[in-house]
């Protein structure tokens, strides 16, 4: 899976999958299909744009091209156009807004042109894995003149976030050819840009929570701990990396804005101090910052200004009953400290970014009566409570729904199991999943498909422990990772 080659930091976002796609003279192309994930875009869309980068072939007009957005809509792009005249490395996108079409018999567009989606016939067939109704001939929501399907018009107003899988086939026998550099999507949605993903733990950038632990390798209260992650894109591989001790508070998340989490770690010191040690992945070096004190809350650690970079944060809790909290935040290293008195004792604290403006908001969950009632500050003003769940539940944070924003979410054992509850903020639904052993399972919820939403997750101990993942595209997988006594570094922010 190839995920995010980002190129904008604006609402306008391209990603890209530069893997080669061979046409032969009848069929499906060698990738069938060739995915593209988007992740960490907030909003809705409101333009598409795919370019296709270095097509060759020796009788264009065989070649037809179906997208499938990762909600399900489909359209045919291209199909039956360009004429039967050779060409070579030609890259070209296709834009509603362009001024030409594609001709039904040529000339092909120029390199680095722009043209609608255009399909003259409507005999192509797409053969499985495409979706079932686009494998008959003619099935498929068509382009023009074969159809009136426009690119904004199927695949815009909804999330972005998830896989994107291009269909490639050619028609008939006799010709062949190939995108040699791949496809790109460039998506424009009205959030704008891409954000920091909520608790995604995703030590190789691409997108996807990596299966992670640390075990305490040097022994006692305080031993050395080693970090250990299995990379769960199709690339595979890993890391271990010794780094902190087993007294510290971890704290993995993008301090340095490069979308990969950074190993970090929080050492409360003996005289009430505390400091944070962040191995920045970007250059390899280590950030040492005192901030906080001996008691807080350190679990709230996320990007409070907006800018794609983890913020220092702690939450600490009033001193007795009815006592004001107060959120402490630092936005540079060295820089100056921000306080928002928000909460108060008894309070759980629950991080996120709730309004998918790219901002952690202030939200807290607590006891009214049994009843949870979850009381937020957005950074843009506003204050919601939300009554949701029991205060006995886990709080769980995440985007579920997939739509760049912090659902409220718990887990709460039953009769030895784990039910998980969400929110759904782009509807107010919630959801309720039956995963994991309330008796041994540690939540560890995240995005391992790489596909935009939060998977319920657990971890479970034993030798060898295993991840149980709930996976919203593919399913349930269990992944062995890790022994009894370790501790799953996805389960940072469960309360």
């Amino acid at each position: 899976m190839f995920v995010f080659a980002v190129v904008g930091t604006s609402a306008q976002t391209t990603f890209s999958n530069p893997s080669t796609i061979v046409i032969p003279d009848f069929g499906p192309g060698s990738l069938y299909p060739s995915p593209i994930t988007v992740a960490g875009l907030s909003g809705n869309i409101t333009d598409v744009n795919v370019t296709i980068n270095g097509l060759s072939h020796t009788f264009p007009d065989d070649v037809a091209l179906l997208l499938v957005s990762p909600n399900g809509a489909k359209m045919v792009i291209q199909s039956d156009v360009g004429g039967g005249t050779d060409i070579t490395g030609i890259t070209y996108t296709l834009d509603d807004q362009a001024a030409a079409v594609i001709p039904n018999t040529g000339p092909f567009p120029a390199n680095g042109t722009s043209v609608k989606p255009s399909s003259v016939g409507d005999d192509e067939t797409f053969p499985a894995p495409a979706p079932v109704d686009c494998q008959p001939a003619g099935e498929c929501p068509q382009a023009a003149p074969a159809g009136a399907a426009t690119l904004n018009g199927t695949f815009g107003g909804v999330s972005p976030n998830g896989t994107w899988n291009l269909y490639v086939v050619d028609c008939c026998g006799g010709d062949q050819g190939q995108i040699a550099g791949g496809w790109s999507i460039t998506i424009t949605t009205a959030g704008g840009g891409p954000v920091v993903v909520q608790h995604v733990v995703d030590f190789n950038g691409d997108g996807r929570t990596d299966y992670s632990v640390v075990r305490n390798t040097g022994g006692g209260a305080a031993g050395q701990v080693t970090w250990y992650a299995a990379f769960s894109g199709a690339a595979g591989g890993g890391l271990q990396a010794p780094f902190g001790l087993a007294s510290d508070e971890f704290v993995p998340e993008d301090y340095d804005g490069d979308n990969k989490t950074d190993l970090a770690v929080w050492r409360p010191g003996a005289a009430g101090s505390a400091v944070w040690y962040v191995l920045q992945s970007a250059t390899g070096t280590l950030r040492a910052e005192p901030f906080g004190q001996t008691g807080d809350d350190v679990s709230v650690v996320g990007d409070y200004d907006g800018d794609g970079r983890a913020d220092l944060a702690v939450y600490r809790a009033g001193a007795a009953a009815g006592a004001q909290s107060t959120w402490y935040y630092r936005t540079s290293p060295g820089g100056a400290v921000v306080y928002v008195p928000w909460g108060q004792f008894g309070d759980f604290p629950a991080p996120g970014d709730y309004d998918g403006d790219g901002r952690h908001d202030f939200s807290v969950q607590r006891d009214a009566g049994g009843q949870a009632v979850f009381i937020t500050r957005l950074t843009t003003g506003p204050v919601t409570y939300t009554a949701f769940g029991l205060v006995t539940d886990l709080i769980v944070p995440g985007d579920y729904d997939g739509d760049g924003k912090t659902d409220y979410a718990v887990a709460r054992g039953s009769g030895g199991q784990i039910v998980w509850y969400h929110r759904a903020s782009s509807t107010g639904a919630i959801g309720a999943v039956v995963f994991g052993a309330s008796g041994t399972d540690f939540p560890a919820q995240g995005d391992y498909d790489g596909d935009g939403r939060t998977d319920q997750a657990v971890w479970r101990p034993g030798a060898p422990a295993q991840f149980w993942v709930n996976n919203s595209t593919a399913g349930v997988t269990v992944y062995p990772f890790g022994t009894t006594g370790d501790y799953p570094v996805a389960n940072y922010n469960t309360h």
